[in-house]
């Protein structure tokens, strides 16, 4: 496990400051303050980051005799997150946010959630998006954003859909897909860096030039070796 500061775990008996290496169980609930940031990588090889200003409950993990999770579910309760699954079938995932339900077929993603609005965006695999009234939409290409609220659950379209102060929003939203420096290497998706530059959607060279939303790739800093960063979650 990765951790900078200003995260804590708050168990039902206390609450402790999380450090590199220590031990998260289920009914664990993890915080983090304005600077905090916590990288989880569980026994099934499934990752999962709780970014800034955020609040996650770990709700059941259960290990097979293959090391496989025999089920993985955990409660996003508000904040920004990356997940990406492990071993574990596709089935077994359960991701709950305050207004619905993610759906994960094989996949990686960054989401953030409110009590108001959860919004996916997709880098590989296939994510289903329900809201507490199971209207669900499916999220199946690279850089596609979803949302869903206790009205309704829709697809929001492409990132390069996205121009101004609207495409401003959606870079504050998801910081990972502009810029994955905060995160150890493990935890860095490739597709992740196609999200937020010039002329990705574009078919030819010259489409791609007319395009200008003041966007430039963001630079990947050279990984540096973690020995221990990662844990085994029990």
């Amino acid at each position: 496990m990765g951790v900078d500061p200003a995260a804590a775990v708050e168990t039902k008996a206390d609450t402790k400051t999380l450090t590199v290496g220590a031990d998260i169980f289920i009914g664990d609930r993890v915080v983090t303050g304005a600077k905090g940031q916590v990288q989880i990588k569980f026994s099934d090889q499934t990752e999962l980051v709780v970014g800034p200003n955020s609040a996650l409950l770990i709700e059941d993990y259960l290990l097979r005799q293959d090391d496989s999770a025999g089920k993985f579910a955990i409660n996003a309760l508000s904040g920004t997150f990356r997940f990406t699954t492990g071993r574990a079938p596709k089935d077994r995932y359960i991701i709950e946010t305050p207004t619905g339900t993610i759906g994960v077929r094989g996949t990686s993603f960054d989401f953030n959630s409110s009590t108001q609005e959860t919004k996916v965006l997709l880098y590989h695999g296939q994510v289903v998006l329900c809201n507490l009234s199971n209207a669900c939409v499916t999220l199946d290409d690279t850089c596609e954003l979803g949302a869903y609220d206790l009205g309704k659950s829709e697809i929001l379209g492409h990132t390069d859909d996205f121009k101004g102060a609207a495409r401003d929003d959606l870079k504050a939203n998801f910081k990972y897909a502009q810029s994955q420096a905060p995160l150890l290497g493990a935890f860095r998706v490739e597709e992740a860096k196609e999200c937020f530059q010039k002329g990705f959607v574009a078919s030819t060279q010259a489409e791609s030039l007319v395009k200008d939303d003041g966007d430039e790739p963001a630079a990947e800093p050279v990984e540096e070796p973690c020995d221990d960063c990662c844990f085994d979650c029990k």
